[in-house]
């Protein structure tokens, strides 16, 4: 006989002492699990009758039977997350494919919790929830596993039910993306830069040609029947190929294109679940030309990879980004997917204009939201925290962050300077400001997001 949900509250709350948080009940096999909160303390709790196939998973504290029915007390730690995942569906990451609209969030503090999930409520708009790179990983100290765990936690609490992502992003070694794989990340983000042969742009046109010469002459001729005999129709945009640029993006962009190829047989191709294959293929402070971006696209294509966004860095060349941007958006809805805007808080105002070009078909990197939120927060509320970070940090005093100034980003990307381990304990300092005053944080959340979302 199934317990009553009322029972299974009344229950948990005399076993673990606190209040259980209602959105976070959730029925699995013979049983109740949810988060009980006393005090400042969060727990896991289930209860159970008869046989439940998550009682031998979890790991857990403390144990009791009350009223006849057995109750597991546990911590809010990886394994107990992994099991929420496994067995609370809507907790854990889902792919989101290669049509709408998503928005990705860096909580490079893991503070942001509940705060993010319940913005999306009833909006056609996915958050990705953790969007996470293999850079920031080494920098902060803070792995993948840890980014995730927050995320399922938050959307546990918050009872979000309509969805949400997690990105293991700027991957370059296969045991990233074993991990990631492993940690249950629907958006597996390959960064292919280190692929790139940028000395090709150092030579000449007669030593480009010289080396373009020596690939075999079927392998010349297939390019040349491919790209140089006719032009190509992108939604009202025409993209045409002369001699010379082939051969530089054949040799510049030939390895990288190999290496994704690779990493897709080899991991993401036969996955027994949906995974979003993010592709970075870009060079610093350089944006993809459309011929580039567009045989890119084709070869990948033609060799039966699945992409589901081409991410372009939106702090190279954001203006050019702008002016090319139909032309980029016309090939991505050519071959069947979406691109993926990084920094797009520092440098993009009007999201909705530029989903309206891409046909809603995109995604929105807001890395610095959250971090710009807490910095708030911290000037307003540890003004002496505030004014040791500025020292260290080497920013300028501002009444106010606006992303895309100079000075709002300079502000953003400081977390590279002040959350590093060898910056001291200011990570540590701001997220008790933050813990201590969550409600404020989350009101600055919402206010920053909120300018963001209401243009969409």
């Amino acid at each position: 006989m199934a317990i009553k949900q009322a029972l299974a509250v009344k229950t948990m709350e005399a076993a673990a002492g606190g209040k259980v948080v209602s959105a976070s009940m959730s029925e699995v096999t013979n049983g109740w699990v949810a988060l009980v909160i006393k005090a400042a303390d969060k727990k896991l709790v289930c209860v159970t009758q008869g046989e439940c196939p998550l009682t031998a998973m979890w790991a857990v504290e403390n144990s009791c039977e009350q009223d006849g029915l057995h109750v597991d007390i546990m911590s809010l730690n990886a394994n107990n997350a992994a099991v929420i995942r496994r067995f609370v569906k809507w907790a854990a990451p889902s792919a989101c494919g290669t049509k709408g609209t998503s928005i990705g969030f860096s909580d490079w503090l893991g503070a942001a919790g509940g705060c993010i999930a319940p913005l999306f409520a009833k909006k056609q708009v996915k958050p990705v929830l953790a969007e996470y790179s293999a850079a920031d990983s080494v920098l902060l100290k803070r792995n993948f596993l840890e980014a995730v765990d927050a995320a399922t936690w938050g959307v546990f609490e918050t009872g979000y039910k309509e969805g949400y992502g997690a990105n293991a992003e700027g991957l370059k070694s296969e045991e990233d993306i074993v991990k990631a794989l492993l940690y249950g990340y629907s958006m597996i983000g390959l960064d292919c830069s280190d692929k790139i042969n940028l000395q090709i742009e150092k030579m000449s046109d007669a030593e480009v040609e010289k080396r373009y010469n020596d690939f075999p002459q079927e392998f010349r001729d297939a390019m040349q029947g491919s790209y140089l005999e006719a032009n190509f129709q992108v939604g009202s945009e025409v993209i045409h190929f002369e001699p010379e640029q082939l051969r530089r993006i054949v040799l510049e962009y030939g390895e990288a294109i190999m290496h994704a190829q690779f990493i897709y047989n080899s991991y993401l191709k036969n996955t027994p679940w949906e995974i979003d294959f993010e592709l970075l293929i870009s060079k610093e402070g350089k944006l993809l030309s459309p011929q580039e971006h567009y045989l890119i696209a084709n070869e990948l294509q033609r060799n039966g990879i699945k992409f589901a966004a081409l991410g372009l860095n939106t702090l190279d060349e954001a203006q050019l980004l702008q002016e090319m941007l139909q032309t980029h958006a016309a090939i991505a809805d050519t071959f069947g997917y979406r691109l993926s805007f990084l920094h797009a808080d520092l440098t993009l105002k009007d999201l909705g204009a530029v989903a309206k070009t891409l046909k809603g078909k995109v995604h929105f990197k807001l890395s610095s939201v959250l971090w710009l939120a807490a910095w708030e927060t911290v000037l307003k509320l540890a003004p002496q925290l505030a004014c040791q970070m500025r020292d260290y940090a080497g920013l300028a005093e501002t009444d106010a962050l606006i992303p895309q100034t100079e000075t709002g980003k300079a502000y953003a990307l400081s977390y590279k300077t002040l959350l590093a381990p060898e910056a001291g304990n200011f990570a540590d300092q701001v997220k008790e400001v933050l813990a201590v005053n969550h409600a404020a944080y989350s009101e600055r959340i919402s206010v920053l997001l909120g300018n963001y979302l209401r243009t969409l």
